[in-house]
């Protein structure tokens, strides 16, 4: 009988990694590969090593996923993206990533603990989220897996929640006239269910900054309700209601949100992304216009990135000549801007085109399940805690089921302007949050920045 990936894993503990890494401790593990404390022998320089599993590592795709990693956060320049040092292969053949080991706790554990944020917590970590997106996309990456699980919260001196954001494994790399999406094909969702774009839940190919941005929408609705935008019990209903319903207005959920924020809110999740804040920068300043004195004024400064201009333009809901945005101007008002328009043969063309791509997506997993002989996979290992530069695995499962449906490839691991009434703190949730099957913890104190199984939370 053969012995177990555990006990595999076990055994590295003690050796020496590619001849400079030497390995402490398993932190945990995820359904494709495990985490470790590891120390550069050289420089004495604690790290996170992120190993595939040896099955993994035999997979095409899930070695092309690993890869991409490491590429997408070396490609940024930013202190609010994990950071990658090096990669290579270890005496066996498998694939690892050298990167740094953080110390905090990701936004998925905190919201379990605490069921919703204060106003000013959830604004707070969404600049710094929006910070780090505007160097990504100005560098031609689109993420694609923003969620809870994948914003880490630091613990510095200056800052008990300075954001980091980690996994960029489904990443979208755009350099120049080349796209990198080898991963993503025509009816293939990649993705985690409740915080997709509705341009991603249908798995079209021109994906762009702007599904990010519907992304970070959706977890700061989340930070504030105590719930996604969108749910649903099964990973189907959750993308159909996106790409047909608009999300709820959030003060019908937590009334103490002030009405500017609401409003921001409400424009980044628009199914129609020419009515949704169009680059980071722009989201950054209604926030920040919405919320006086939570974020720095005057705009992040940073390089905007070129908008999609693929041929699956506008394919969601409403069509653009039916567009209605409420927009929030500095005094607070808000601008309805619209134009007539018939949406409804539109949103039934989309409703086809959700459906075909769930059923594809169930499919897919259903096969890959059987491919990997129908064991059930432990959910994502997840960032809890370290020291100063480190990196985060999960140390506690996520609220809400990550649907996430690449199944079979390891996820990659890798601030906001004018006068509101301001909101009360410490609020209790409105709702409760749907509950995953706990994943065997890491150690408490340790966090890798990265999730492992694209089982979702």
């Amino acid at each position: 009988m053969g012995r177990r990936e555990e006990d595999v894993d076990e055994d590295l503990c003690g050796t020496v990694v590619a001849g400079k890494y030497r390995v402490e401790r398993l932190i945990g593990r995820g359904g494709m590969g495990a985490v470790y404390e590891a120390t550069n022998v050289a420089i004495g320089k604690r790290v996170a090593l992120k190993f595939l599993d040896r099955e993994a590592a035999r997979d095409a795709d899930a070695v092309a996923r690993f890869q991409r990693e490491a590429e997408a956060a070396g490609a940024v320049e930013s202190a609010h993206i994990v950071h990658i040092f090096d990669s290579g292969s270890s005496e066996d053949g498998r694939p690892f990533l050298v990167m740094e080991l953080l110390s905090g706790e990701d936004l998925r554990s905190r919201l379990k603990r605490e069921g919703r944020l204060p106003v000013a917590d959830a604004i707070h970590i969404t600049g710094q989220v929006l910070r780090a997106l505007a160097r990504a996309h100005a560098a031609g990456i689109v993420h694609r897996d923003l969620k809870p699980d994948n914003v880490f919260l630091c613990r510095r001196d200056d800052d008990p929640t300075f954001v980091k954001l980690v996994d960029f494994g489904i990443s979208k790399i755009t350099r120049r006239e080349t796209t990198l999406d080898t991963l993503t094909r025509r009816g293939v969702v990649l993705g985690t269910a409740f915080y997709m774009s509705p341009e991603q839940a249908q798995a079209l190919r021109d994906i762009d900054g702007r599904s990010d941005l519907f992304s970070v929408g959706a977890i700061l609705f989340e930070a504030l309700a105590g719930r996604p935008p969108h749910v649903g019990s099964v990973y189907e209903a959750v993308l159909i209601d996106i790409c047909t319903k608009d999300a709820p207005d959030i003060r019908t959920l937590v009334p103490e949100v002030p009405e500017p924020v609401a409003e921001v809110i409400a424009r980044s999740l628009r199914r129609e992304r020419e009515a949704r804040w169009q680059d980071a920068n722009d989201f950054y300043d209604g926030l920040a216009l919405a919320a006086p004195g939570l974020l720095r004024t005057g705009g992040l400064g940073l390089p905007r990135a070129p908008l999609s201009s693929g041929a699956d333009t506008n394919p969601i809901g409403k069509p653009a000549s039916a567009v209605e945005a409420k927009v929030v101007t500095a005094e607070g008002t808000a601008v309805h801007p619209s134009v007539p328009g018939d949406a409804r043969a539109q949103a039934r063309r989309t409703l086809v085109a959700v459906i075909v791509a769930a059923l594809g997506a169930f499919a897919l997993t259903a096969l890959l399940m059987t491919r990997r002989g129908g064991g059930s996979d432990s959910p994502p290992v997840q960032p809890t805690a370290a020291s100063a530069p480190a990196a985060a695995l999960p140390s506690s499962p996520s609220p809400a089921p990550s649907l996430s449906v690449a199944p079979e490839v390891p996820d990659a691991a890798v601030s906001a302007h004018k006068p509101v009434r301001p909101a009360k703190p410490g609020a209790k949730p409105a709702a409760s949050t749907p509950s995953a099957t706990p994943v065997k913890p890491g150690p408490a104190g340790v966090a890798t920045g990265l999730t492992l199984d694209t089982k979702g939370p």
